[in-house]
Formats: structure tokens, C-alpha cells, sequence
């Protein structure tokens, strides 16, 4: 993972001003990719036992958001990241459904920063040439980076699935095979 922040400390300092406000249209966004019902409970209820997944979302994203900006150290991001994509897997969302939440982060944050004041988008909403294009170029880098990590996870549990069934399989047909020696 990359060790540097995300380019200069004015792209980093109005990101990290505009936390909240990037933060909830990302878990909006991430709520989008579910039913709408499934949504709106996603989002509405507030307990955690009765929503693990919405609070896991709730909690994860921010913290999420601190490593863009930060070390992405791969021992933070993947616990973070293991407790959405690993629900995600067991939701049957295809690979790139369950990872589409991370990239989701690059169109909230170029919304976010199309608000003005922010010198590294134009106010036509394009990107200005320079050193703010060249940041927001390292920050889709990093994103990239979380989606790649994200969809390991995703693979691995998906490989965990797929051997737990195996295996309870190939019990299942053992059990049937001595109950067919015994009659």
C-alpha cells in the first residue's frame, strides 16, 4: 500500500474538512447498491443488533475515509474493509458489485470538491491542468488500491464459502453411503 498521503496538504486539508459531508453521501451511495427497502433500513435503523450491517457501514466508512487520507496501512484497511465485503460476499453480490462501494468514494469526492471553494477542480467541474489534477490522479490511486485489497478479501471469503459447502458435501454423501452399507 502506499505509505504517502494522498498529494498536497491543500487537497489533504479539504478533504479532511469535508469529511462528513463526503462521508455521508458515500454511505449513501454504498446504500444505493442495495433493494430499497433493504436501504432504507440500512440507513434508518439505529440498532446494532438488529442492523449489524448498517452499523458495520456506519463505522467502517469513516474509518475508511482516515486511511485515504492517511499511512493505508494494509493491517487497518483490511479488518475495515473484511467486515463489509465479507457480508457482502455471503449477500451474493457478484465480485464487482461488492467492491463498487470503493469506487463510489471517487465520484462523491469530486462532487464534494466541485462545491466551491477548491482550486484543484475547475468551475466548469473539470479537472484543472497542474498540481491538483496530479493529486486527485494519486487519490484514484489510492482508492484503487483499497478496491484491490477489498476484492482479495471478497475472494477469500468467497473461497471459504465454497469449501465450507464442499465439505459439508462430501460429509453429506459419506453419511448417505454408510447409511446405504448398513441396509
Amino acid at each position: 500500500m502506499t505509505g504517502a498521503g494522498v498529494g498536497s496538504a491543500q487537497l489533504t486539508g479539504a478533504l479532511a474538512a469535508r469529511k462528513d459531508a463526503i462521508v455521508r453521501a458515500w454511505l449513501a451511495r454504498t446504500l444505493e447498491t442495495y433493494p430499497e427497502g433493504t436501504a432504507r433500513f440500512l440507513d434508518k435503523e439505529r440498532d446494532p443488533f438488529r442492523n449489524p450491517v448498517g452499523q458495520g457501514l456506519k463505522e467502517a466508512l469513516p474509518a475508511l475515509f482516515d486511511e485515504l487520507l492517511g499511512a493505508m496501512d494494509p493491517g487497518r484497511l483490511a479488518p475495515l474493509l473484511d467486515g463489509i465485503v465479507r457480508i457482502r460476499a455471503v449477500q451474493d453480490f457478484s465480485p464487482s458489485q461488492a467492491v463498487a462501494f470503493v469506487f463510489l468514494l471517487k465520484q462523491v469526492i469530486r462532487h464534494e470538491l466541485r462545491r466551491p471553494p477548491h482550486p484543484a477542480l475547475s468551475p466548469s467541474g473539470g479537472e484543472d491542468e497542474g498540481e491538483g489534477a496530479m493529486d486527485l490522479g494519486a487519490l484514484d490511486g489510492r482508492i484503487d488500491e483499497m478496491a484491490l485489497l477489498a476484492f482479495d478479501l471478497f475472494m477469500r471469503c468467497r473461497e471459504q464459502m465454497f469449501t465450507i459447502k464442499a465439505d459439508e458435501a462430501r460429509r453429506r454423501t459419506s453419511l448417505l453411503e454408510r447409511m446405504q452399507e448398513r441396509s
